[in-house]
């Protein structure tokens, strides 16, 4: 191999997080708020619930399928919290993971066993979650124990030591769930051709019922998190999570077609949204702008992976 096809090579292995370090050294440059304690940390508290959210995503997208209920699953968690968990914490943390549990097993069955469309199926729910946790919770408000604050939160001297662990005690779990283990070499399987994985033994409905059950539970821990940051319950807190989880993941290197990707690049991407946020807010950009950025942003990724596609499949043609 060449010099230049091995910096072609490094460049394709590792573009994603050439790019963070690119966005935050223009960044840093530009201005110095960004070098400062201060934005790192926000941009680590901010990063939580999109790597978590991206996490479980990342996860569907991986069997070839797509997960609507990610952040209205958030937003419930918060509400069901601000209801219960002053009369007792742990109770309600339990509560919350079940029903989450509940919701995932039916995406999964309405998806492998009724052969119903990932889109529709989890639309549907997400319509039917938005009714539920706007009747919970129909504006912000409830109460948020302290006690949820200062563990999920918790800093020295500015420093967020908790969501610090939290985001790298995510990427490791990510990372070991995809690489090192059955289920996660199952998802790989299942995603790159559902009728080659039957084939090899591999309970296909299984997989997806477990996919959908693991994205609700990460998607409600989130949740919990938000709950401990705005300290109440927000019926809408985990909408703006549903683009950022598309975005992160497809723009880590998840094909949209599934089968192929892992969530270190969902993770760095994840920490590029939430830098992307700050580095917007010094440039005086208006929030309408931002979405825009972030819609041209998604679009953009999307299309250069389905050209790449293309590509491959019109060499492997003519090859």
């Amino acid at each position: 191999m060449s010099f230049i096809e091995k910096i072609k090579d490094l460049i394709t292995r590792y573009y994603i997080y050439i790019i963070l370090i690119m966005l935050w050294g223009l960044a840093a440059a530009v201005s110095p708020f960004f070098r400062t304690l201060i934005t790192f940390s926000a941009i680590i508290i901010a990063a939580v619930p999109i790597a978590l959210i991206s996490l479980a995503q990342n996860l569907v997208i991986l069997t070839g399928n797509f997960d609507l209920t990610v952040g209205v699953m958030a937003s419930l968690a918060t509400a069901i919290a601000s209801e219960t968990m002053t009369y007792n914490l742990a109770l309600s943390i339990i509560m919350i993971l079940g029903i989450a549990a509940f919701i995932g097993l039916i995406n999964g069955l309405g998806v492998a066993r009724f052969k119903i469309d990932s889109f529709i199926m989890t639309l549907g729910m997400m319509f039917t979650l938005t009714g539920i946790t706007y009747y919970i919770r129909p504006s912000t408000g409830g109460s948020i124990p302290k006690e949820l604050r200062d563990a999920l939160l918790y800093s020295i001297n500015g420093f967020p030591v908790t969501p610090f662990l939290i985001l790298i005690l995510t990427l490791i779990a990510g990372e070991m769930l995809l690489k090192r283990t059955i289920l996660g070499r199952e998802i790989y399987a299942v995603g790159g051709n559902p009728e080659s994985a039957k084939l090899l033994g591999i309970n296909v409905e299984r997989v997806l019922i477990k996919v959908y059950i693991l994205s609700a539970i990460i998607s409600s821990i989130a949740g919990l998190y938000l709950a401990a940051l705005y300290q109440c319950g927000k019926p809408d807190a985990g909408s703006p999570y549903l683009f950022d989880s598309f975005t992160a993941t497809f723009m880590g290197g998840t094909l949209v077609t599934g089968g192929v990707g892992d969530y270190a690049g969902t993770f760095a991407a994840s920490l590029i949204i939430a830098s992307l946020v700050h580095v917007l807010g010094y440039m005086n950009v208006s929030v309408w702008h931002r979405f825009i950025v972030k819609g041209l942003l998604l679009v953009s990724i999307v299309g250069i992976q389905q050209l790449i596609i293309l590509i491959k499949r019109v060499k492997e043609w003519k090859g």
